[in-house]
């Protein structure tokens, strides 16, 4: 009995620069989440523009809730980093306090 992922690596097509292509995932507001096989070079100058869906179409409920929480996870990470850089300046304020105080005793 063969498994589902060597029959998917039979059933894979070589792209048109002869390569096995690579499994991606779209994370674009049109098809978020949905995968395809797509050229191992893509970006780079001898790419071919191979492209074959492997998931099927969704449907637009689907795009709407994962999209919002795409929206939602991209905003929790800027809150995160305007939180991180927040944090780094109090540290380094409350650094200097404590050189200060230091150097005042010292002194």
């Amino acid at each position: 009995m063969e498994d589902s992922q060597s029959v998917q690596k039979l059933n894979r097509k070589l792209c048109y620069c002869s390569h096995v292509p690579v499994l991606k995932t779209s994370w674009t507001e049109g098809n978020p989440g949905r995968r395809f096989w797509g050229c191992r070079f893509n970006g780079k100058v001898d790419a071919c523009d191979f492209f074959d869906w492997v998931d099927p179409t969704v449907q637009d409920r689907y795009k709407l809730v994962i999209n919002g929480l795409l929206r939602k996870k991209n905003e929790a990470e800027k809150e995160k980093e305007k939180l991180s850089k927040t944090l780094r300046m109090y540290q380094f304020f409350f650094a200097l306090v404590v050189l200060y105080v230091a150097v005042r005793v010292v002194f």
